[in-house]
């Protein structure tokens, strides 16, 4: 049987759909005016109330047959190009990506830092990148003494690490920062090198134990794997790990730190350098108990509680991708006595608009049951 010949329909949709294409590009110059007249007074671009009332006008005049469903979809994906249009069109380009700076506002130099460990553990020597040698640091055995050293009046900041590149987040930091009224205000990415470090009697042949913290171990697996005589000692810093070797005079014992605690504590090097991966790099927050926002600060990290249901996290993180406002990092941690929900970390690139930050900043928190803003801030290179 021969195909039956419907030219002229298709003629009336191929006609129908050239004034489709002529009416969507009048809507766009008009659209293209709206957003000029925004740019000039810095409004957001964006206006998710303005966006609700024309779908919403459109669903009451829809006479079928494209269901509701059918119309939301289609004109919500009409709104978002035009959005995107003036987005190409006005919003301003970040003339550097690079997040760096050289100092914070109102941070003195001889300021009293709180790290956690000994002296020499890769904290310090990040606090002291920092400030330079003029700062006061000052040692906390623990996380949790750590994140109160404020409070008791013993520093004006903290510094935590929140992640590594090899081994990832430090989750129990980003647990005390979720439960303390702190702020990051800065951050600075520390290289890590690793040293084998003992008492000046010992060798590499002599030594049986090496101590360190667990992430400094979990750093060092493929050196462990090569002498698998040596067994790994968990200990809660890298600098007391090596002062306790070196101090014991014990040729068995030995220690993974860094290259500075060796001269610290008068240790031997036995072998350097022996990380898994040279690109070895972990992330350090300065913490304080005063918000003190940077306006020029190119991150932005927020902890988000959100509504169990689903969808929850594509609406929430709807508001930066219409934006375009790039999400750096995600995780998700869960909610003591809430199986069932978690708190998702967001580290965002803050955009060039203040106004479109603010916006999205307002429309995430009609999606989430809380939103905890954790700073705004730039980097610090270590010194």
């Amino acid at each position: 049987m021969m195909e039956r010949k419907i030219t002229n329909p298709r003629e009336e949709i191929d006609a129908i759909d050239s004034d489709i294409l002529r009416l969507l590009n009048e809507r766009a110059e008009i659209v293209l005016r709206v957003g000029a007249a925004k740019t000039d007074v810095d409004t957001s671009l964006c206006d998710p109330t303005r966006e609700r009332d024309v779908v919403a006008r459109l669903l009451e005049e829809n006479g079928g047959p494209f269901d509701d469903k059918n119309i939301y979809n289609i004109f919500q994906r009409i709104i978002d190009e035009s959005l995107h249009l003036q987005q190409k069109t006005f919003q301003k380009l970040v003339e550097s990506r690079d997040q760096k700076i050289t100092k914070i506002e109102g941070l003195a130099p001889e300021s009293r830092i709180a790290f956690l460990g000994e002296r020499g553990t890769f904290s310090e020597e990040a606090a002291l990148g920092i400030l330079g040698g003029k700062c006061e640091t000052v040692s906390f055995p623990t996380f949790e003494d750590l994140f109160r050293a404020i409070d008791f009046g013993k520093a004006d900041y903290i510094l935590a690490p929140l992640e590594n590149s090899l081994v990832g987040s430090v989750h129990r930091c980003y647990d005390l920062l979720l439960e303390s009224d702190l702020s990051i205000v800065a951050e600075t990415i520390l290289p890590v090198s690793h040293f084998l470090i003992s008492c000046q009697e010992a060798t590499l042949d002599s030594i049986k134990t090496v101590e360190s913290h667990p992430v400094a171990l979990a750093q060092c697996e493929r050196f462990l794997a090569r002498h698998p005589k040596l067994i790994g000692v968990p200990a809660d810093d890298t600098a007391g790990s090596v002062r306790r070797a070196v101090e014991s005079g014990d040729v068995t014992r030995a220690a993974i730190g860094g290259k500075r605690t060796a001269s610290l504590y008068g240790g031997k090097i036995l072998q350097g350098n022996i990380q898994d991966h040279s690109e070895n790099y972990t992330r350090f927050a300065l913490l304080s108990d005063e918000a003190e926002i940077s306006k020029s600060g190119r991150k932005i990290s927020l902890v988000v509680r959100l509504k169990s249901k689903p969808g929850s996290l594509h609406k929430a993180l709807r508001p930066f991708v219409r934006r375009g406002i790039d999400l750096l990092k995600i995780e998700s941690r869960p909610i003591k006595d809430s199986a069932k929900q978690f708190n998702f970390y967001l580290d965002l690139q803050t955009p060039e608009s203040e106004s479109e930050m603010l916006g999205a900043l307002d429309e995430i928190r009609e999606e989430a049951v809380s939103v905890r803003f954790l700073g705004r801030y730039s980097r610090i290179p270590a010194k």
